[in-house]
């Protein structure tokens, strides 16, 4: 790609929803010369924008990188893994691992239970295991989440649904789809994104590798990491940088123009004098590069909440109209909805909220039937 296409694609990373003219303002180019470059991308299936939910909205806590070294049949074993259901990203590398694996999971229990499930497969020699213990880049641009599960409600969750594989669908559509004025539905998107609860961006679409050269880089340090992450961050081609724990201090995902420029980060990063060690990997073929787990996740919720308020409805009308057995219900059903928000969004209190929140409707809405029904 051009050194142009590449600058529009890292504005609409940033923002997948910059209009062409947007574009083409901050390039200082025209509309059609925009449009001429990144339609037949989107046409075609090289680019998407997507939206992605943040993970720590929904109880996803800990990130891992997983290196795998294979002995035999390496086709055999990544189609062994890209059939496990929980990783966020798949790839086939060159390097002392010949493959890679991200994964983002509500606690160390269950990232343990992943690890073992991959290294009883039939030909993984060894699995190294990084937990990322502060993302400093990545998909998801600016801070952490300022709100968490328990401020999205069904409507969020139906938005989000709607934009997770076209972040670009026309605002009319989607207010549509989900029974708002098409202001509401601008309004809430944009709440959404400036919470960080989700990002709307460009990601390649990059199984063929042919045409690019995307590392990994991992290092350790001394006295300090401050010099190396400015080096990083530095980087245009720089995707995901994160500060871990396990055999590197620091990993790092950038994409290259050339080998040139490749060698000479490398070099750059062995002279500083906090860096202990170096080591990298190249990228090959990318087999799973997905949101789809926290969309999943998002889907459980909703699920969850609908199935929880719709009991609770039933059961504060018995209780309300003086029905004893309805008490007993009640406890059993508060029991369900720990349970349930414990499946669906690893410890938050979606639930909860949701509970609290229409016990109130509820017990207004009959209170104002029953005054109704007085003589």
């Amino acid at each position: 790609m051009s050194d142009s296409t590449e600058q529009m694609i890292a504005i609409l990373r940033r923002d997948g929803r910059a209009s062409f003219s947007e574009i083409a303002r901050e390039l200082q180019t025209n509309r059609e010369f925009v449009a001429s470059r990144i339609n037949p991308l989107i046409e075609t299936g090289r680019l998407r924008i997507v939206t992605g939910v943040h993970p720590r909205v929904l109880g996803l806590n800990v990130g891992a990188h997983l290196s795998v070294r294979v002995g035999g049949n390496v086709r055999r074993v990544v189609d062994a893994i890209n059939a496990l259901r929980t990783p966020d990203f798949i790839s086939l590398a060159v390097g002392s691992f010949q493959i890679v694996v991200e994964l983002q999971l509500r606690n160390l229990t269950e990232l343990r239970q992943e690890v073992a499930t991959i290294r009883a497969i039939d030909g993984v020699k060894e699995v190294q295991v990084l937990v990322y213990e502060r993302v400093l880049k990545s998909f998801f641009i600016g801070p952490e989440p300022e709100l968490l599960a328990g401020a999205l409600d069904a409507t969020d969750v139906a938005i989000i649904k709607r934009l997770a594989n076209d972040g670009r669908a026309n605002f009319a559509d989607v207010a549509e789809a989900v029974g708002l004025s098409l202001s509401g539905c601008r309004t809430r998107v944009q709440r959404l994104v400036e919470a960080n609860i989700v990002h709307i961006g460009a990601i390649k679409q990059r199984s063929d590798m042919a045409n690019e050269l995307l590392f990994g880089i991992g290092a350790n340090t001394r006295d300090g990491d401050r010099e190396v992450i400015d080096v990083l961050q530095a980087q245009p081609g720089l995707e995901f940088l994160c500060r871990t724990v396990g055999r590197f201090d620091l990993k790092a995902t950038i994409g290259f123009d050339s080998l040139s420029d490749f060698n000479g980060l490398v070099s750059t990063l062995r002279s500083l004098p906090s860096v202990t060690d170096c080591e990298q990997w190249l990228h090959v073929s990318l087999l799973r590069e997905s949101y789809r787990q926290t969309l999943d996740w998002l889907q459980a919720l909703d699920r969850a909440g609908a199935d929880a308020a719709t009991q609770r409805w039933r059961i504060e009308h018995k209780k309300t109209l003086g029905d004893p057995a309805a008490i007993v219900a009640v406890e059993e059903a508060d029991a369900r909805a720990r349970a349930a928000n414990s499946e669906a969004t690893g410890g938050t209190n979606a639930l909860a909220r949701k509970s609290r929140n229409f016990r109130h409707l509820t017990r207004v809405r009959i209170r104002s039937k029953l005054t109704r029904r007085r003589p």
